[in-house]
């Protein structure tokens, strides 16, 4: 069973997964000779489909064959749809509450070994339509304060199966790192009377030094403050304060940007191990003026050591100008 325990010296709530402990590694992604390739033990792969959880959704071929992206429940969640929120105080004025909430599992593709970006536009397009699709439904439980959409890249950044896959987790409470950027965010509106990410996009566009790619309707840069070497954001040329608002025609660009910046960091880096988050708005706030939501994708090339995890800070040691002028000159193709 899960538990959610409140730190009282923070104000967040700590998530306890015993459970956790039992999910096999197999994290390493280095590509197979043939990238499409299957591995016979590997639960995400084709015929392997007994060793999940039951399907939820899936998105197929037409005329209802074979699947293309596939979403199955975590089978050792962080959090449980069966549990409740009901919050407990002990004798000891403790506070904790049931560990309720959803944690699921999209698998990208039927190929055990190929990189997101080795992927057409097209497919990837599919995917995100399948991020936000399971995003929606969650969210019709009231229980749900917020769903955040991760994918981890990399033993580095916490993968534990090879085969390609995204997460979703929705929880009852909102975070509060998510919370601090909303209240943040909340302030210079209430100032201002402007969405602070869309000013801060504006002007790394008008400054054109950190900028990697553009579209009609996207923009990725590598912001002015990163807190981790080479850390890009893809934001909205649009003002949007949830993805579940992301029009269908909207999903091709967002691919393809998408798509051009992993394969800069694939090719410039290494296949870096890295952390890829979209950051939304908690329940109510999805037509607020005060936020935009944004993609976020957090190479992990440095681990944190004391000063960060006992201040809170951060230390960065690559400008973002470099390293975007670096990533600029950074030659890829569609096929690696």
């Amino acid at each position: 069973m899960s538990v959610l325990r409140l730190d009282e010296t923070t104000g967040d709530w700590v998530v306890f997964a015993p459970s956790r402990r039992l999910r096999p590694h197999d994290g390493h992604t280095t590509p197979a000779a043939d990238a499409r390739s299957l591995a016979p033990e590997c639960p995400f792969c084709p015929g392997n489909e007994a060793l999940t959880p039951p399907e939820i959704h899936a998105v197929r071929d037409r005329g209802g064959g074979a699947w293309q992206v596939r979403v199955i429940a975590n089978k050792f969640p962080a959090l449980t749809i069966e549990e409740d929120t009901a919050r407990e105080r002990d004798e000891h004025e403790f506070n904790s509450m049931g560990g309720c909430g959803a944690h699921e599992v999209i698998v990208e593709s039927t190929h055990h070994s190929l990189f997101l970006a080795q992927h057409p536009a097209s497919h990837i397009e599919v995917i995100l339509g399948a991020l936000q699709d399971r995003y929606r439904d969650l969210m019709r439980d009231f229980r749900f304060q917020t769903v955040v959409i991760f994918k981890n890249h990399g033993v580095d950044a916490g993968t534990s199966l090879a085969h390609p896959h995204w997460q979703l987790v929705a929880t009852p409470v909102v975070p509060r790192l998510l919370r601090a950027k909303h209240v943040t965010a909340t302030e210079y509106f209430d100032r201002t009377g402007h969405c602070l990410y869309c000013v801060l996009r504006d002007r790394e566009m008008a400054a054109a030094e950190r900028v990697l790619a553009t579209n009609e309707h996207f923009v990725a840069f590598l912001p002015f403050a990163s807190h981790m070497p080479f850390e890009t954001w893809i934001v909205p040329r649009f003002h949007q304060a949830s993805f579940t608002q992301l029009r269908r025609e909207r999903f091709r660009p967002l691919a393809e940007i998408l798509k051009a910046v992993l394969l800069k960091l694939y090719t410039g880096l290494d296949n870096p191990a890295f952390n890829l988050t979209i950051d939304d708005v908690p329940r109510g706030d999805e037509d607020k003026e005060y936020f935009l939501w944004h993609i976020r994708i957090l190479p992990r090339l440095a681990t944190p050591a004391g000063f960060e995890l006992g201040s809170g800070m951060s230390i960065n040691t690559v400008l973002p100008e470099d390293a975007a002028e670096f990533l600029g000159r950074v030659p890829v193709a569609d096929s690696l």
